[in-house]
């Protein structure tokens, strides 16, 4: 059976990893994702990362990561044939998606609102770095600027050290996300006006939504929080990282009930921690009512308690107490093989050409009456279906062998121009 968004067609003109994220959502869910790439492609294609010992040729990691089950077209929107291309596409496109600059869009005759004019049913996606207004509204981001600005990276770190940005591009993901459920929202508003629009979010706004707990308690009380290392900056609790004796990190939550508190400090040989006042009631040991009191003592007690343990005696504990909310931190590996993520199809496997079977993201979604495909969609090699889809719009074959061999052309003039072999 089909996915439940199979209806729709989305045309995406994407790089990197914001945008493209938009378009593998719609992809996921089935539906038919055309991206609109230039003549030497989405850039992601040979962002390579490190500890990367695969051949060039291949799909990189980011771009494997944001493309699955996309068509690809290659064209030149600089050419006047490029240009009346995509105006084709998106007169027969439900959402057109786009994370390049608002004046870049411009250029190629691609003004937000003026696609919306000539495209009334048309819902026309937009992600920035910071919005599409103030001062900064065109100003060129990466993920990390936009972790920095929007406050989450003030947020980790040891105290009184340089703050120290998550290992992911959060913003990015982030920004994605919330384009993907505006574009779906445009599309239910749709169905009661009959009209498309112009929706438009940023990774700077998905950063504040990220945390706006931890913003509402600033903006609230006045009070900045600080950097607490391994510890949540609102949570006064014992809540936070712990190393055991052979250096495992894992996630100390809470003890939900008084028998599971007391069971863990009997288990730490430890009792008098149970007459501790502060930690008497599970919404104190949470953090949701009490003070700052004995707040670094518990940690203190805890962290050195842990560190007296190996990990298989913790674990063989924890397993015992499901009133006890705790995890591994896990490595990319653990991640890989957790069999958590395998029965809910997190992390399924893919074949690719020259590599073999690898693991990758799944869909994460679960749909009872319209289930996505369970099999993963390769990444479509750059340009693959550009003479398919414009006979299927109406171009004839000297028009598609001139979009190919200008696209030839124009890559070849920009490798040369890149390599430095002009």
């Amino acid at each position: 059976m089909a996915g439940p968004l199979s209806n729709l067609t989305v045309v995406e003109l994407a790089t990197a990893i914001q945008g493209p994220a938009v378009g593998l959502y719609f992809s996921n869910m089935g539906a038919r994702v055309i991206k609109v790439e230039p003549p030497i492609g989405d850039g992601s294609r040979y962002h390579r990362g490190v500890k990367n010992e695969l051949p060039e040729n291949i799909f990189q990691s980011q771009f494997l990561a944001m493309n699955k089950g996309k068509e690809s077209v290659c064209i030149d929107l600089k050419t006047e044939i490029g240009r009346d291309f995509l105006e084709v596409l998106l007169g027969k496109a439900d959402i057109f998606i786009s994370n390049y600059r608002a004046s870049a869009l411009e250029r190629i005759g691609l003004e937000l609102t003026g696609l919306n004019a000539r495209f009334p049913q048309l819902i026309v996606g937009h992600v920035n770095g910071f919005g599409p207004r103030g001062p900064d509204a065109d100003k060129a981001m990466l993920d990390g600027a936009a972790q920095a600005r929007g406050g989450i990276a003030n947020l980790t770190g040891k105290p009184g050290e340089t703050s120290t940005p998550p290992g992911a591009a959060i913003a990015d993901h982030a920004g994605a996300m919330q384009l993907a459920l505006a574009c779906v929202t445009a599309l239910e508003s749709r169905h009661t006006t009959g009209q498309g629009q112009v929706v438009r979010t940023s990774s700077l706004g998905a950063q504040l939504w990220l945390h706006m707990w931890e913003l509402q308690h600033s903006f609230l009380t006045g009070n900045q929080l600080d950097r607490v290392g391994p510890h949540h900056p609102n949570i006064n609790a014992p809540y936070g990282v712990y190393t055991t004796k052979d250096a495992v990190d894992f996630m100390f939550v809470t003890a939900m009930t008084n028998d599971a508190w007391t069971n863990l400090w009997i288990f730490f040989d430890q009792p008098d921690v149970l007459l501790i006042e502060e930690w008497d009631t599970p919404g104190k040991r949470i953090g949701s009512s009490g003070s700052e009191d004995g707040v670094a003592d518990i940690r203190t007690r805890l962290k050195n308690a842990v560190a007296l343990k190996t990990f298989e005696e913790l674990e063989a504990f924890f397993d015992e107490q499901p009133e006890i909310i705790w995890e591994r931190v896990r490595d990319h590996e653990g991640v890989r093989t957790d069999p958590q993520n395998i029965a809910n199809s997190y992390v399924v496997e893919m074949d690719l050409p020259t590599v073999g079977k690898t693991a990758t993201v799944g869909t994460l979604m679960e749909y009872s009456l319209t289930p996505t495909d369970e099999a993963v969609q390769l990444p479509p090699e750059l340009g693959a279906d550009t003479a398919s889809i414009m006979a299927e719009l109406g171009f004839d074959d000297s028009q598609v062998e001139f979009v190919e061999t200008n696209v030839t052309n124009v890559r070849q003039r920009l490798l040369s121009a890149l390599l430095g072999t002009d």
